[in-house]
């Protein structure tokens, strides 16, 4: 087995800025319709952090952004749904946090070799 992890911080005012420069296509192209219930600057960049953080940990393409998907458990914690991956995952956790501007998100998931 072997332990992965990937970490990544974004400004929300930058990723503000992004929104508002890329519009819908940009919306589309890094978030799956469900992340979109908020579009917050605050929100999506905490979703965006996450989905970096997993291809980061996960050796993911870069842009593969539709091929995760955060979602929240009834108890409002993220969890991670990532498609398309040879990587036998056996377990895995997402966390994102917000402040002083940014947003910042981990993923670590435990691996079979």
């Amino acid at each position: 087995m072997k332990i992965v992890t990937g970490i990544d911080i974004v400004s929300i005012e930058e990723f503000a800025d992004a929104i508002s420069k890329g519009g819908t296509s940009f919306l589309s192209r890094c978030f799956v319709e469900s992340e979109l219930s908020d579009t917050s600057p605050n929100h999506l960049a905490g979703i965006f952090a996450a989905k970096e953080a997993v291809i980061k940990a996960l050796d993911r393409k870069a842009g593969s952004w539709a091929e995760i998907k955060i979602t929240k458990s009834s108890s409002g914690k993220p969890q991670a749904t990532v498609v398309g991956t040879s990587a036998n995952i056996r377990s895995h956790d997402v966390s994102i946090s917000h402040a002083g501007g940014v947003a910042i998100a981990q993923y670590t998931a435990l691996l079979d070799d």
